[in-house]
């Protein structure tokens, strides 16, 4: 297991970090500091290299959070050129990749040129991705900007850029020197994308149902730094144990085969990727009853987990069935077919298993129970 270890007082120019938690993928180390100022660290990283390319997107430059950030760039680092994508999943392109390669190949950026991506998931992942290609990779560091970010995105270097019929279908693993994940940038996020991230923060609870409850009484709020950490130690950990995805990083996947299939259905624009996410753990775990592995008890505790915080337990018909053909491009597909992420019952509640087979009725079963037509419940809303 990672250790969490409080800074000196002295570090970073007295920034007030929470806790910084130590990462390893593979044989690449770096650092995941959380709390209070974590971004000041920023210019001390850009020391080291050459130059600094900012990759953020037109909302995040706008905000206070993201106005400080490049201020402090300008002043205290060698930066070269800021490159804004658009808003949301419309960044995640291998069009709007070129673009921005192209911009660094014209500023001059080398191999020692550090990527900062700055802003959600979204760009987190396509800056990541674009250090990982450009010149056959480059350094980079996540500054996360929404809560889904700081828990899941940003950390463990999965990096991606997205086709029409499938999320992240093209990327790369490729970890950052550093996540800077500071909660100031969360004071002005809009409520639906607060929402969005509790969606992976309940996915960790789902993980550990000693912490689902917990997590569960946050309802729709924020959560504190120390809820941060945890999470971000959760995926740490596990990421540590399995860097390329091929075991117990699987975990991670939990209600990411559905719900994928229901960002792609909604076009990547209806449903947000922790709405989704909440509709896929509702999915997995009613997949998960219907063939025996765990009791209704336990789905009606995921749900009603999920509803408290504000996120979708069903979606429209056409989405669900739309949704459950898109699933067949999931890179979870294996040569047999998918491969689940599901719960099992023991005695203090459930453990979580990944290559789970699944009978194809029970599959068409819980698409049908997912629907909000045949269940009820709220379904997710369009973006505006």
């Amino acid at each position: 297991m990672s250790r969490t270890r409080k800074p000196a007082a002295a570090e970073e120019a007295g920034a007030a970090v929470t806790e910084i938690i130590p990462a390893r993928q593979g044989d690449h180390a770096y650092e995941v500091r959380v709390g209070a100022g974590a971004a000041a660290a920023l210019p001390a990283l850009a020391d080291e290299h050459d130059a600094v390319a900012l990759v953020s997107c037109r909302r995040v430059l706008s905000i206070p959070f993201g106005k400080d950030v490049l201020a402090r760039l300008r002043r205290e680092a060698p930066l070269a050129l800021v490159h804004a994508l658009p808003d949301g999943e419309a960044g995640k392109t291998l069009a709007e990749l070129e673009r921005a390669a192209a911009k660094l190949l014209r500023a001059g950026a080398t191999r020692r040129t550090l990527v900062v991506a700055l802003g959600g998931g979204a760009v987190s992942d396509a800056a990541g991705f674009l250090a990982a290609t450009y010149m056959r990779g480059v350094p980079w560091v996540a500054v996360p900007t929404t809560l889904l970010a700081m828990v899941d995105a940003a950390i463990g270097g999965k990096t991606a850029v997205n086709l029409p019929a499938a999320k992240n279908a093209v990327g790369a693993f490729h970890p950052p020197d550093a996540v800077l994940a500071d909660p100031a940038a969360l004071r002005t996020l809009p409520r639906r994308e607060l929402a969005s991230g509790l969606g992976e923060v309940l996915k960790y609870g789902a993980l550990q149902p000693a912490l689902l409850d917990a997590f569960a009484a946050l309802g729709a709020a924020a959560p504190d730094p120390a809820v941060i950490a945890t999470c971000a130690r959760m995926k740490v950990d596990v990421v540590a144990e399995d860097p390329t995805e091929h075991g117990p990083r699987k975990l991670l996947n939990l209600g990411h085969t559905f719900g994928h299939g229901v960002e792609a259905a909604g076009r990547f624009s209806r449903y947000t990727h922790g709405e989704a996410v909440a509709v896929g753990l509702a999915f997995a775990f009613r997949l998960a009853a219907r063939m025996g592995r765990v009791d209704g008890a336990a789905v009606e505790r995921v749900e009603a987990a999920v509803a408290g915080a504000g996120l979708p337990v069903r979606v429209p018909p056409a989405i669900a069935r739309a949704a459950a053909r898109l699933m067949a491009y999931d890179k979870k597909r294996a040569a047999g077919g998918l491969r689940w992420v599901l719960p099992a019952a023991v005695e203090d509640g459930w453990r979580v298993e990944w290559d789970v087979e699944a009978e194809p009725a029970a599959v068409e079963a819980a698409v049908a129970e997912i629907s909000e037509a045949r269940a009820g419940g709220r379904a997710g809303r369009r973006t505006r």
